[in-house]
């Protein structure tokens, strides 16, 4: 029974880590442009960022990025998205696809 209870725990862990979210680093609104820097500590070599959207809250309204720069290095991937100049944030979102998997996480302010 024992033998049991440890190996669905371990399923479970490696199935959170599977399904690790992107966490932000970084967010600035200068030089008429948008940068968000996220990173992801569970990132394979193959790491393909796409449909990438940022949600600004007032009105739901949503920007495309106008660039995507993805590195990976020991397993963590980097990524800088930027987007048009926006002015008014009211608990920003991002919204886009890791690998072909939608995935949404909050902009750190």
């Amino acid at each position: 029974m024992r033998t049991l209870i440890t190996m669905i725990l371990c399923v479970l862990m490696s199935t959170v880590a599977m399904n690790a979210k992107p966490r932000c680093q970084s967010f600035n609104n200068n030089d008429d442009k948008v940068t968000i820097v996220f990173t992801d500590d569970k990132a394979d070599q193959q790491y393909k960022v796409s449909d990438v959207k940022i949600i600004p809250s007032w009105g739901g309204k949503e920007y495309p990025a106008t660039l995507v720069k993805v590195t990976v290095k020991n397993g963590v991937a980097t990524v800088t998205l930027t987007f048009p100049h926006l002015t008014h944030f009211s608990n920003p979102k991002v919204e886009l696809r890791i690998n072909g998997k939608k995935s949404l996480f909050k902009v750190c302010q």
